[in-house]
This record gives C-alpha cells, sequence and structure tokens, in this order.
C-alpha cells in the first residue's frame, strides 16, 4: 500500500522531525479508526433518522470541528504560537503579554473568518437554491469519503493549496501584537495559507451547500477559535517551564496522529451523510 501525503512534499517534512504517516500511524490502525468511525456514523444517522438538511447541517458542524482541530498543525499554526508565546525579545517594539497577543490573534483570526463563512454562505444561497438538498448531500457525502481515505492515505486525491505561509519577516519588524494581529487576519479565511488538512474543503463545499450566511459564519468563528488552540497550549507549556522548541517539536511529531484522526472522521462523517439519505 502506498502511502501519500496530503500536500505535496514541503522543505519541513524532514523524517527527523515530521515523520511520515506510514512512521507515525500503522495502516491497520487507519484503517481500524476509518472503520470505527465509520460505524458510529451508520449508528447516528440510523437512530437520529435526521431529515437531508438536517443530516447536512450535522455533517458541516462536524466538519467545522475537525478543521478547527485538524487546521493547526502545520508551519503556520507553529508560527503562531511562536509569536504568541514565546517571550518578547529585548528591544524589540510594543508591550505585551501572551494572553493579550492571544487575544489580538483571536480578534484578527474571527474577523476575516467570519466575514469569508457569511460570503460563502451568500454565495451559496444562490448557487445550491436549485438543487435538492439529498443531491446537496450525497455530492458531500461522496467528496467527505474521498478525502477521508486520502487523509489516511488509502487514495490520492488533489490538494489545492496556496503555496503561501504566513510572512515571517514580520516578527522582526513589527510589535509582537501587531503580528499576532496579522497573522490572525490572514489565517482566518482559510485559502490565503497553507493548509494541510482536506477537512477545510468540507468546511467550505458545505458552507457553500448550506447556502446560509449565518451559519457560514458561525462555522469559520468555530474554526478561528480552534485554531488558537497550538498558542493555548504553548502558553501552558512555557508557564510549567517547558521550552518553545520542545513543544514545536512535540506538534511535529503529533501532527500524523491528527491527520490520521481527521481521516477517519471525515469517513464517519460521509457514512453518516451516506446512511440519512437511505
Amino acid at each position: 500500500m502506498t502511502t501519500v501525503l496530503t500536500h505535496e512534499p514541503i522543505d519541513t517534512d524532514l523524517p527527523d522531525i515530521r515523520p511520515t504517516l506510514a512512521g507515525a500511524v500503522s495502516v491497520q490502525t487507519r484503517i481500524g479508526l476509518a472503520a470505527g468511525a465509520a460505524v458510529a456514523g451508520a449508528g447516528s444517522a440510523a437512530l437520529a433518522s435526521p431529515t437531508a438538511a438536517t443530516a447536512l447541517t450535522a455533517a458541516v458542524v462536524g466538519a467545522g470541528l475537525v478543521t478547527s482541530l485538524a487546521a493547526n498543525w502545520s508551519t503556520c499554526g507553529m508560527s503562531v504560537a511562536g509569536v504568541v508565546a514565546a517571550p518578547k525579545q529585548p528591544g524589540r517594539k510594543g508591550s505585551s503579554t501572551p494572553v493579550r497577543r492571544l487575544a489580538w490573534h483571536a480578534l484578527g483570526s474571527v474577523g476575516t473568518g467570519a466575514v469569508t463563512g457569511a460570503l460563502l454562505g451568500a454565495i451559496g444561497s444562490v448557487t445550491a437554491a436549485a438543487l435538492s438538498p439529498l443531491w446537496l448531500l450525497a455530492g458531500w457525502a461522496v467528496f467527505a469519503l474521498a478525502y477521508g481515505l486520502h487523509e489516511i492515505g488509502v487514495l490520492s486525491m488533489p490538494a489545492p493549496m496556496r503555496r503561501q505561509q504566513l510572512p515571517r519577516h514580520l516578527r522582526r519588524t513589527m510589535a509582537p501584537w501587531k503580528v499576532s494581529l496579522i497573522f490572525g487576519a490572514i489565517i482566518g479565511p482559510g485559502f490565503l495559507i497553507f493548509i494541510r488538512s482536506s477537512a477545510y474543503y468540507l468546511l467550505v463545499l458545505g458552507v457553500l451547500a448550506a447556502g446560509a450566511p449565518a451559519f457560514g459564519a458561525a462555522m469559520f468563528i468555530v474554526v478561528s477559535l480552534g485554531r488558537c488552540m497550538p498558542s493555548i497550549a504553548a502558553i501552558a507549556h512555557t508557564r510549567r517551564g517547558g521550552s518553545m522548541p520542545g513543544f514545536l517539536s512535540v506538534m511535529c511529531v503529533v501532527d500524523r496522529r491528527v491527520q490520521a484522526v481527521t481521516g477517519a472522521a471525515l469517513v464517519g462523517l460521509a457514512v453518516f451523510a451516506g446512511v440519512a439519505l437511505i
């Protein structure tokens, strides 16, 4: 079985730092996770017996929650954690604390994320208006299954991402709170930077299919707040006496495990949507 990346190889994919998917999670474990998620998804749909519209909403909420977790493990997520949690170097402009920088980062991310989600929902209210909820749910389920299998290395799917990282030079030229705010504003929409997780695609497709601006804004706010988790963890880690290099190393190791869980979750959501169609 060939293991695939969820993106084209980049310079940060160093086996000694960021292990391969096969090296971090065995094939048996990945397939077992996906199978378990599929059973859970099927059981949930059978018990709830949702309508197509309700099932689509629930599936998109699930994709949003998965995205809020999975999108954290990237070079950008590590850069943000470094800016927010690391002590301010002597001589740098500005006066702030890690908690304040976290608040600025969340504000920037929520602001642009909410606007993006609302715009996607507004576009969907026009483009998806003529389509049946059954067809929308079926299409979403097919993509969720395909990209879930892609994440666990069973299938290779196109993963278009803008090969752009956060502007690191700002860390040397601006006050840390301003960098935190700008980084958050860039991260909020999602498509402006490189995201390794396929869950983001399913979130966007789901918001478009739902066609509700308020729902889209809410989903992207959830993702924006979820993407603050590495910074929160980094602050807690450093306050306990840990180092930032040590924290970032752990993030690299955990990355592939999160990828395996993401793939399983997407498979489970796909099966949930599929059973709801029956």
